[in-house]
Parts: structure tokens; sequence; C-alpha cells
């Protein structure tokens, strides 16, 4: 069972380059998060585009998984090939590791076992 998650949100396209960004959403991302996947660094992902707001972000992808296996994905060169792609097309981009809520269980456990030792 999944215990975390990947974020990685971006606010809007670059000026001149919405076209592109669509095309990269839709195709090369889309892809490589599946690639990922299979290749058993995550268990689900899911990708987001937000409707107009006013404010960041626009979109996210979030994969879900275990921390180990996504800080693993993080440092292999294709996922820092997609980040450096995404972050010529979009401003504001965030690759943010965290939990979910059975992490935050795990973690809040762990806590109280601090705390009664303290």
């Amino acid at each position: 069972m999944a215990t975390a998650v990947l974020y990685i949100g971006w606010n809007r396209p670059h000026v001149g380059r919405e076209a592109d960004a669509f095309r990269f959403f839709t195709t090369e991302l889309s892809a490589a998060l599946d690639k990922f996947q299979a290749d058993g660094f995550f268990e689900h992902h899911e990708q987001v585009g937000l409707t107009a707001h006013g404010c960041g972000p626009g979109g996210f992808a979030l994969l879900l998984g275990e921390r180990a296996r996504l800080d693993e994905l993080r440092r292999t060169d294709e996922f820092e090939r997609i980040a450096m792609t995404l972050g010529m097309l979009v401003s504001e981009l965030a690759v943010v590791p965290g939990v979910n809520r059975a992490g935050m269980q795990a973690v809040l456990e762990r806590r109280r076992e601090l705390m009664s030792k303290g």
C-alpha cells in the first residue's frame, strides 16, 4: 500500500510555449509516467489540469508509492530529463515529496514513540 507521494506541479506554460507544453503533458509526460509505473517506481499516478482560478498551480501530476522508490525515481537520468524539460515549458515547477494518509499515520506513530521516551 502506498504511503508516500511525489507531487510534480506547475503554474502555467511560458508565453509562446503553450502548444509545446500541452503537447508534452499529453504525450511525453504521460508516456514517461506510465513507463515509470510499469518499472515499479510507484503504484499509481494521476495527471490533473486545474481550471482557471487566478493563481498557481495550473496542474500537477501526483505519484503514489513508497518513499524509497519515489526517491530512487527522482535520481534517475530520465526523471531529471522530464523535470528539466518541464522547467523549460512551464513556470513555477515544483517537485515535492510527501506522504499520504497512511504515511502520515506512520509518521504520527513514530512521533508518539519518540514523545513517550522523552
